[in-house]
């Protein structure tokens, strides 16, 4: 296929079109899964099913070919589901399965819906991620939906997001600083700028350890507000690590997955919780917001310390 030859188009539904919406949906569940009764009605009746309780069904299109589609079904008049995202296999790898997401999660916003949930299961791996770049968060699933799913995401209208972008600017700073750091050697960072002063390992080792201790506070924090916990000393736990003494590109992969996690950890807490209150030793409580954002500000702060001490980027960041 070629996109720029043969464009995509989304249309609606429409009755002779159904039964692609059943072959394109039975294939993927019964490769991964097994056909279950709730599928049945959606697939084979969705006109009773969905279309006729307010829900919307939409295709994707390649010239006279149906090659993909997705479901929104009805459940409140605050909430609805999407349900039955299908592309041909032959068509995957050119975003089809996102423009339907958004397709339809337009659609959800202009039919007054303020939240859209889904169902899936972990080991549909690539639509999880495609899920949650979108905006949707995972929630707890209760029984009985699907046997299928073990995984709920959830996407709320209007709902501001300040941790997403806390997560795509540590996520911007892990992808560029991986590279730089890569092209210091083991023996320039190790090298003490002056006595009684940090390394670059030092440095790059107490980014970890406050990652470490960070992740452990933004967890809890989501729990409880008021949250009390101690702080840490910084040059005992550099020290106590060794930083000092370990392989270089293995400390720069260290921190390069702890933090790829943290973007994970904090791009999935609910927005609900982020003024929930911090108190660490003795100092002012702040709220899980204010700790997040001065996480990226005290990495950026280090590593602005890197650069002084080996120039690796011309500009400041």
């Amino acid at each position: 296929m070629n996109t720029a030859t043969d464009p995509i188009r989304l249309i609606g539904c429409a009755p002779d079109l159904l039964p692609h919406f059943e072959r394109l949906n039975r294939h993927w569940i019964e490769k991964y899964f097994t056909i279950e009764p709730t599928d049945i009605a959606a697939l084979q009746h969705a006109d009773k099913d969905i279309l006729s309780k307010g829900g919307k069904i939409i295709f994707a299109a390649a010239e006279d070919e149906i090659v993909g589609t997705v479901a929104l079904k009805h459940i409140d008049v605050e909430s609805a589901e999407m349900t039955k995202l299908a592309v041909d296999e032959k068509f995957q790898g050119y975003k089809i399965g996102w423009r339907l997401v958004k397709e339809i999660m337009r659609i959800a916003e202009e039919l007054g819906y303020k939240k859209v949930v889904l169902y899936s299961n972990t080991i549909l791996v690539p639509a999880l991620n495609m899920y949650e770049k979108i905006g949707f968060r995972e929630i707890p699933v209760e029984p009985g939906r699907y046997q299928r799913s073990n995984v709920k995401m959830e996407y709320t209208f209007g709902a501001e997001h300040p941790q997403y972008t806390v997560a795509g600017e540590l996520k911007t700073l892990i992808n560029e600083w991986g590279q730089l750091l890569a092209n210091i050697s083991d023996m320039q960072a190790a090298a003490r700028p002056k006595a009684g002063k940090w390394s670059i390992k030092e440095i790059l080792g107490h980014l970890v350890d406050s990652a470490i201790n960070n992740n452990v506070r933004i967890i809890r924090a989501q729990q409880i507000s008021l949250l009390q916990i101690p702080g840490y000393d910084q040059e005992f736990w550099v020290k106590g690590q060794a930083w000092q003494f370990m392989n270089w590109q293995n400390l720069i992969k260290l921190w390069t997955i702890f933090n790829e996690h943290l973007v994970l950890t904090i791009r999935t807490i609910p927005t609900e919780v982020l003024q929930h209150t911090v108190k660490v030793n003795e100092n002012d409580p702040v709220t899980l917001n204010y700790l997040i954002v001065d996480y990226v500000i005290h990495m950026k702060h280090h590593l602005s310390q890197i650069n002084e001490l080996f120039n690796l980027k011309k500009d400041t960041i």
